[in-house]
């Protein structure tokens, strides 16, 4: 389906909000508006918003006269801060000055009532009503999912962008929003850093990820932490914690004075636990260090759990950079008329569309080896 001056695309975020989600915004309705003159509905707080604007007409002409009134005449700021209303006609000065803001102006939102098919024809029926023909979906995983199943009950041309902090995508050498939330850990441990030193003391933080330790990973190369545990690492054994404990404890009778250790969130534990692996493993740690004979029976551990401060902060030029970048690849393969639906990606240092269900860069996998073996050498003492 070829697009015109008079079809408007439609943009979201969904999911968990990822710095430069903003930055994405402003670029796709500058790009819209400044290159190819074509309108750009913001849609607030992500499918959620689309399910509730659905609901709203719910196949009522005059609600549907309404809707389009409202769109055409609360524009930009006017929609999104005073109507408050779920689709709102962009212009430049919505987006303006939002590029290094983290989170999104549009809200974000998790949406399980869009697992329905029947609710997700309610929504396509409604784009079509509005004069929608492509929609670019920003988010994790579950969005991408989202996307995919649009694409395929619809012919609408849609377009993924992959924002999450997990950087757990395995299709594309980076998610936006990951640049940001390694230098937001960096801050962290520094912080953490000046207490261990002061203290001597083993910090242990725990960081996001889901299933991927790329976070974590990057976060102790960058920052210099002591020791990073991930998912792929495999799951932590009572012997293989004490193995850990016992290798900071030889570090520390080398002269170490303090600890970082970085465990990422999806790290799996045998026996399993419900706890936070921040918490299992201090107590591991505590425990050996309190041992009969230990040399350091006085070493304290102490857990913190990061969350979602690692999603915040202002975006970092790498986010801001890649967020333009996936903006203008999204509006290629809108405009091009044998372009295909599916996902940005970098890849190789280079922005193209792979389809939806492309497979893992194999690549992916050996450099994390290949990082965490970089890791061990630099933060052996």
């Amino acid at each position: 389906m070829s697009l015109t001056s008079e079809s408007p695309v439609a943009v979201l975020c969904s999911g968990g909000d990822a710095p430069g989600m903003n930055a994405f915004l402003r670029a796709v309705v500058r790009l819209g508006l400044n290159r190819h003159q074509i309108p750009v509905y913001g849609i607030r707080d992500g499918y959620r918003g689309l399910v509730r604007a659905a609901r709203q007409v719910d196949g009522d002409a005059e609600a549907l006269y309404a809707m389009k009134q409202e769109i055409e005449r609360n524009i930009g700021n006017r929609g999104l801060i005073d109507a408050q209303q779920s689709i709102i006609k962009m212009d430049h000065a919505s987006v303006s000055g939002i590029m290094g803001k983290g989170g999104t102006i549009l809200g974000s939102a998790r949406c399980l009532d869009f697992h329905k098919p029947d609710v997700r024809r309610e929504v396509i029926q409604l784009l079509d009503k509005l004069g929608v023909r492509a929609l670019i979906i920003s988010g994790g995983d579950g969005s991408l999912t989202g996307a995919r199943l649009l694409a395929e009950e619809s012919d609408l041309r849609i377009i993924g962008v992959p924002a999450t902090i997990d950087n757990d995508l395995q299709f594309t050498e980076m998610s936006l929003g990951v640049d940001t939330a390694v230098h937001t850990l960096v801050w962290a441990v520094d912080h953490f850093i000046d207490t261990a030193r002061s203290h001597r003391r083993v910090m242990v933080l725990e960081t996001m990820g889901r299933e991927s330790g790329d976070l974590a990973r990057m976060a102790a190369l960058a920052s210099g932490a002591e020791m990073v545990i991930t998912p792929e690492g495999g799951a932590l054994t009572e012997a293989r914690m004490r193995s850990l404990a016992e290798k900071i404890e030889g570090a520390m009778t080398r002269g170490r004075g303090h600890a970082i250790v970085l465990i990422a969130e999806g790290v799996k534990f045998e026996p399993a636990q419900k706890r936070n692996g921040a918490y299992i493993l201090r107590d591991a740690f505590q425990s050996y260090f309190q041992r009969e004979g230990a040399p350091f029976p006085d070493l304290e551990v102490r857990p913190s759990v990061l969350g979602h401060l690692q999603r915040g902060g202002h975006a970092t030029p790498g986010d801001c950079i890649l967020a333009a970048r996936f903006a203008e690849e999204a509006w290629k393969a809108l405009l091009n008329p044998k372009g295909i639906n599916g996902i940005t990606a970098l890849r190789y240092n280079k922005v193209e569309i792979v389809p939806f269900g492309c497979p893992d860069l194999p690549e992916r996998a050996v450099h994390s080896r290949a990082m965490d073996a970089l890791h061990n050498d630099l933060a052996s003492w």
